[in-house]
């Protein structure tokens, strides 16, 4: 008789089945009807393949997330190098919450298996994921880094791994704000000859000394003797961005796509305009052009703006891209009614409303804003009860106004159509609710039902801060603004947040702690409902 397809199978998959005497061949099997052969006996390691193999198949069957991840991980521990369940589990990861099931017991996989580049990547990440204190995590990472002498020679897809183990490094040390262990470890490992591996290496850099030379320490070192950590990261900044754009001349257009993004994201965009005047060069395409234009638009370079606007809206099916081209240029110009004109040429109606708030909200007018949600909630299709998107938006303009009855009329049309059951919604309601200081209790309960949901959210937890502060319950406000600055950690829009811890150390008596605060708060002037000159009028009074 023939081996079965499944004991077959289980060979190719194995590769270590050990079987006693002479070779066994489907013909000797068939002149063989004497005893029942013994089973045959896997190794200790080809039964864990065996059980992974298994494991691995019923998870990607199984509808119940967390047996998947309990699976996953047993497939794992069975077959560390395993890639399909890393796939998997990324693939999975949602919230923080899903990252919180998994990230520790990865780490002890991990540990357990330090020659799997892949295995501490992933655990790497899902450690920062799950907000855990670096500290719990951090020596294991610079243990694998430390533990690979020429990383530049790993095979490509394990040195890609060894990057995602470096981003996982640096984002945990900025998480901690330890400026000098980073700068000192990218200092030596660009200590190397010229490679793919250094230049990429580089960029971890940049990025690293860019987030200190905004966030960094301001008290300087050494008495006044050496440089803040955020005075030697702006140094150290310049100077390897330089050198890094310096690497460019020979770059494919590919190279030169990531490349914009990046000088972006570091406060770049003169640098970024540059890449993006070689990507044209290198590839007259109008998705190049556009893009072209928007940097442009970033690095404040209008003028280069109407000749592309020009040449886009002769090429079929681009006369739509260079109107809207042209319309953000001129908000970004502050050239409102000019914007406006151009708005109303747009044949679509969503875009048309999307630019018409875009420019209201530009110009503050949050008066005229209030009026065209309220028109774009009566043209709602029939049958249609709310645009949760659209009330959430009146709902900061009822907070920009201070306007109560339009609040309460929100929240009316939200519980009505149960709208409000979403954590988003309430947490929204709430907050605006306690910013106006009204109907705190029925906010508070809101607030609650949110952070319930998403314990981890720090917008949640500082809603929740805030309604106690406003209830007057300071202590207990001081414990939600804990929690949110702890689960903020790996965030930069701090500054509402602060300049409420501010708020709450006043009110317990706390000057001085409170001036520190604020001052904490001015360094994310760039937090979008954050403003800057209440925060530095706080600071005066307590100056």
């Amino acid at each position: 008789m023939k081996i079965s397809a499944k004991l077959t199978l289980l060979c190719a998959l194995v590769g270590s089945i050990s079987l006693s005497g002479a070779e066994i061949t489907a013909d000797n099997l068939a002149e063989t009807p004497a005893a029942p052969a013994a089973a045959p006996k896997f190794s200790a390691a080809a039964e864990a393949r065996v059980r992974a193999l298994e494991n691995f198949m019923t998870a990607t069957k199984s509808r119940n997330r967390d047996e998947r991840f309990s699976l996953f991980l047993e497939v794992l521990r069975d077959d560390p190098a395993a890639i399909p369940p890393r796939n998997y589990i990324r693939g999975m990861v949602d919230t923080r919450a899903d990252a919180r099931k998994i990230a520790r017991p990865l780490l002890e996989i991990s540990r357990a298996n330090p020659n799997v580049p892949g295995l501490a990547a992933l655990a790497g990440q899902m450690c920062y994921a799950a907000n855990l204190p670096p500290a719990e995590y951090l020596d294991d990472i610079r243990g694998i880094l430390d533990g690979v002498s020429e990383p530049d020679k790993l095979p490509d897809d394990e040195k890609n791994e060894y990057y995602n183990i470096i981003g996982a490094y640096s984002s945990a040390l900025k998480q901690v704000r330890d400026y000098r262990t980073g700068t000192h470890y990218f200092e030596s490992e660009l200590d190397r000859e010229a490679s793919a591996y250094r230049s990429m290496l580089l960029r971890f850099a940049v990025d690293f000394e860019h987030f200190f030379s905004r966030y960094g320490k301001r008290d300087s070192r050494w008495f006044g003797l050496a440089d803040s950590d955020r005075r030697a990261a702006e140094k150290r900044f310049e100077q390897l961005f330089t050198e890094l754009e310096s690497l460019e001349k020979d770059a494919s257009p590919e190279e030169l796509e990531r490349n914009i993004d990046f000088y972006l994201s570091v406060g770049k965009p003169e640098a970024a305009l540059r890449a993006a005047e070689r990507l044209v060069k290198a590839s007259q395409q109008p998705s190049n052009e556009t893009r072209y234009a928007y940097v442009a638009i970033e690095a404040k370079q209008f003028d280069k703006i109407p000749p592309i606007v020009e040449k886009l809206s002769k090429i079929d099916g681009w006369k739509g891209v260079s109107q809207l081209i042209s319309i953000n240029s001129l908000i970004a110009q502050g050239k409102y009614d000019e914007a406006q004109k151009e708005i109303g040429q747009l044949k679509v109606p969503i875009a048309r409303d999307e630019f018409t708030l875009k420019v209201l909200e530009a110009k503050k007018d949050y008066k005229a804003m209030r009026d065209e949600l309220n028109a774009m909630e009566k043209r709602l299709s029939p049958g249609v009860d709310v645009d949760l998107a659209n009330a959430l938006r009146q709902l900061i303009v009822a907070e920009k106004l201070r306007d109560v009855e339009l609040l309460n009329r929100v929240w009316k049309l939200l519980a009505d159509t149960k709208q409000i059951e979403s954590p988003d919604a309430a947490n929204s309601v709430g907050y605006v609710a306690a910013e106006l200081n009204v109907r705190l209790d029925e906010a508070a309960k809101l607030i609650e039902e949110a952070v319930k949901g998403e314990p981890d959210n720090y917008a949640y937890l500082d809603s929740m801060a805030w309604v106690l502060y406003r209830q007057g319950r300071y202590d207990e406000a001081q414990k939600y603004i804990d929690l949110a600055l702890r689960a903020s950690e790996q965030e930069l829009a701090r500054g509402v947040i602060y300049e409420h811890l501010g708020d709450i150390l006043l009110a317990r008596g706390k000057k001085a702690e409170a001036l520190a605060a604020y001052r904490e708060a001015l360094d994310y002037a760039a937090d979008d409902d954050f403003d800057p000159a209440r925060v530095e009028a706080k600071c005066k009074k307590l100056e």
